[in-house]
């Protein structure tokens, strides 16, 4: 199974056979920086790591949002046609 995202409306992602990638350069490239998990967990990299409020941050986790295969077709559609 395959779940798609979009970081900040403009960024694509996946998460696919417990890996994450981001659409980069016209391929799927995975997720060295932790883009993806770090905006579903709300990591916060301005915060101290031994802060409570280091995880859980809801204005990060508001930047990435499940998207389906048929969006992520058009998005790339876009990109191509631009």
């Amino acid at each position: 199974m395959t779940t798609y995202y979009l970081i900040l409306d403009r960024q694509l992602g996946k998460k696919e056979d417990g890996k994450y990638y981001l659409f980069k350069n016209s391929e799927w490239i995975s997720d060295t920086a932790h883009e993806i998990s770090d905006r579903l967990i709300g990591y916060d990299p301005s915060e101290d790591p031994d802060s409570p409020y280091c995880i859980g941050c809801l204005s990060i986790m508001k930047e990435i949002k499940e998207i389906s295969e048929e969006q992520v077709r058009g998005i790339i559609d876009q990109q191509h046609n631009s």
